[in-house]
């Protein structure tokens, strides 16, 4: 079959490989459509600090059931389904707690084991969801970037009728925001440094959109809003965009961290002490959460058209991985 692969930074390469073989308790799944995620592109880059290279990505995922292994009895060749990507011991304090996200022996399909980027790939039964009726495949692999926002909304204890901002308008960052204005947030605002990112979070319901690097930008935020936020949604993760969502959720304000920072950033703690700002870091999703993404998408939340803003075929990889991180898209897939 054919097969993407990170090779080196800034070396995608599609070539031959074989056909998985499902085990015991094992799909083989053909895939049909596979997001590029941010995490993909800091693998490309050589910088995500947590997957080494050479690997095959794909982890938002949706296909066909090609076969089952052994012990598999809830799906069948021809199933539809959507991967769920992490692997969980099952055994440890943190998946006994209903937490799996946080498992102690985690793995993560396409990040720390081989992906779905192919014509096909296996993982275990029990980490697939099956699609419903009437969803896409386009719309299904939408599902796994959703879950995290609908995990960092959860996790926030979002109340109805919040203020919320929402700092970078990437995928996550437009998602984590939709996610939030279904659970009730009534004034949205997003930043981020590039025009056309702020146009289209505009465009998917933000109240205000800001450039985060103007002069006065936190000053204006809080004052567009009927209230200083109550959660701040960094997923940018750097060390200005930190800077930003402490000053804004002062006082008393809830941080939640979203993107993958890239290296260590530092932290006014006498504020985060006297000002009561609570600081939350958020990891991947559990069952709840990709069940609440799977229903979002089913209700027309997610204006799936305006999200998947480009889809390329399994041979021109590259030129997707390239067009994912010019800025200029939402959300580019690889169609099979």
């Amino acid at each position: 079959m054919r097969q993407v692969v990170i090779a080196a930074p800034d070396e995608i390469r599609v070539g031959d490989a074989a056909w998985p073989e499902p085990r015991r308790g094992d799909l083989l799944v053909r895939s049909r459509a596979v997001g590029i995620c941010g995490s993909d592109l800091h693998a490309m880059e050589g910088r995500h600090p947590f997957i080494d290279l050479p690997v095959v990505p794909g982890h938002e995922a949706a296909g066909v059931v090609e076969a089952v292994g052994r012990d598999v009895g809830a799906f069948a060749p021809g199933d539809r389904v959507l991967l769920e990507p992490n692997l969980v011991c099952g055994e440890c304090r943190q998946c006994r707690s209903g937490r799996y996200n946080l498992c102690e022996h985690l793995v993560v399909v396409g990040c720390t084991t081989s992906g779905a980027m192919g014509e096909a790939f296996a993982a275990p039964a029990h980490r697939f969801h099956h699609l419903p009726d009437g969803m896409s495949m386009t719309a299904a692999a939408l599902v796994e970037p959703l879950s995290t926002g609908t995990h960092a909304v959860r996790i926030a204890a979002l109340a109805a009728g919040a203020s919320v901002a929402v700092l970078g308008a990437g995928s996550i960052g437009l998602l984590t925001m939709l996610a939030a204005r279904a659970a009730g947030a009534s004034a949205i605002a997003v930043t981020d440094p590039i025009p056309a990112k702020r146009e289209r979070a505009a465009a998917l319901g933000a109240d205000l959109v800001l450039d985060p690097r103007e002069d006065g930008m936190v000053e204006r935020l809080r004052d567009g809003l009927p209230h200083r936020p109550d959660v701040v949604f960094d997923c940018v993760a750097n060390q200005s965009s930190t800077d930003q969502a402490i000053a804004l959720a002062l006082k008393g304000g809830t941080v939640v961290v979203v993107g993958v920072p890239r290296g260590a950033v530092n932290i006014p703690l006498p504020l985060i002490q006297d000002r009561e700002v609570r600081l939350q870091g958020t990891a991947m999703y559990v069952r709840e959460d990709v069940e609440r993404a799977i229903e979002l998408i089913g209700a027309g939340v997610v204006p799936v058209d305006a999200v998947v803003t480009a889809t390329f075929p399994l041979e021109q990889a590259p030129e997707a991985f390239a067009a994912a991180a010019s800025g200029e898209h939402v959300k580019v897939q690889i169609a099979l």
